[in-house]
């Protein structure tokens, strides 16, 4: 009966399981809801509350402060940085680049269009920088502009992360088991994976070395690149651990990997292994993603949750934010940055 109210209720559900980093009624999230996936349409801020920017959070309690020259409500989804730059991209074509003391918008366009796709994955990539996002967009900043790339693939399909390797490829991945490949001085292309991998959801994409690389995304699949070919990871994982994945990341101890309800797993030799989950009033928020400095992680999620793991120790720390708003992504170089829902933008002192 239960479960027959879950699917007959389906959409209703979606629209509370998005409106609240934690669904709290009695149907677990149905495979085809994924609790707190972004899709394309319908979107909702994941916030419970907005940081208040009328009150300057007490410096002496807080690690991470507000950014308050930021002029946008759009939820944005993930900040990259290089040796000068920083960028910000989000929702509805959202491009922010740090410059000076604030913010400066910077749209993509399409010859004389501009671009209002919704954006979801960055990457530096030396002096350039590229973003994916829905109906598999692709928009690279060369020489100060945006512009769209790869149209020829005619792609349908959103696309949510990309990355670069040791070797200068570019790699790109999303749903229906869409993983695009972009050589040094080349073109984007579909790469091949396994026929296992056909349907699977990608969400996001690290790499290990130059012909090793790291996908993961929704319903608990992991793949990985060797030898030129996309498979499921040989790796053992217990089926309790596997939910819907959205953040991977390497260090030289581990490839690590973040999801829903407080997953956190690390990849042994032998077998995928969960760690102790972070807890926030009672609840385990979604983790949503992971940055790397040294060997140390910080983890970002629903809630406002910010963690970090002593790379020795391997004990979690969780780290005041100042907000309850979902935290979409989180930077790795110095200074780190938290970006997510109604333009929230986070520096850690």
């Amino acid at each position: 009966m239960l479960r027959s109210v879950c699917r007959n209720y389906r959409r209703c559900a979606l629209v509370l399981a998005l409106v609240s980093p934690l669904w709290l009624g009695g149907c677990l999230p149905d495979p085809e809801i994924t609790v707190p996936d972004f899709k394309p349409s319908g979107i909702v801020d994941l916030a419970t509350s907005r940081m208040d920017l009328g009150t300057q959070p007490d410096a002496a309690r807080l690690r991470w402060l507000p950014d308050q020259s930021v002029r946008t409500g759009q939820t944005l989804r993930a900040i990259v940085t290089s040796s000068s730059q920083v960028f910000a991209i989000g929702h509805q074509g959202t491009i922010l680049r740090r410059s000076g003391t604030g913010w400066i918008s910077e749209p993509a366009v399409d010859g004389t269009k501009t671009l209002t796709s919704n954006l979801y994955g960055a990457v530096s990539v030396g002096s350039d920088f590229y973003a994916v996002g829905e109906s598999g967009v692709i928009v690279k900043r060369s020489v100060d502009k945006w512009q769209q790339e790869g149209k020829e693939l005619a792609l349908s399909t959103s696309l949510f992360a990309v990355t670069e390797t040791s070797a200068g490829e570019l790699y790109a991945v999303g749903d229906a088991g869409v993983i695009l490949r972009k050589p040094m001085g080349g073109a984007w292309t579909k790469d091949s994976v396994d026929p296992a991998l056909s349907s699977a959801d990608f969400r996001a994409i690290a790499p290990s070395t130059a012909d090793e690389l790291f996908a993961v995304g929704l319903g608990g699949v992991i793949a990985r690149r060797s030898g030129g070919k996309w498979s499921v990871d040989s790796v053992s994982i217990d089926s309790a651990d596997r939910g819907n994945f959205y953040s991977v990341v390497l260090t030289s101890d581990a490839v690590f990997v973040a999801g829903e309800y407080g997953l956190f797993i690390r990849r042994d030799a032998d077998k995928w292994r969960r760690e102790s989950p972070i807890v926030q009033g009672g609840q385990s928020p979604h983790f949503l993603s992971l940055g790397v400095s040294g060997r140390d992680l910080t983890v970002v999620g629903s809630l406002g949750i910010i963690a970090r793991r002593d790379a020795v120790s391997r004990a979690w720390t969780s780290e005041d934010s100042g907000t309850t708003v979902t935290l979409s992504a989180v930077s790795s170089s110095q200074p780190i940055y938290a970006v997510g829902a109604q333009g929230t933008v986070l520096v850690r002192q």
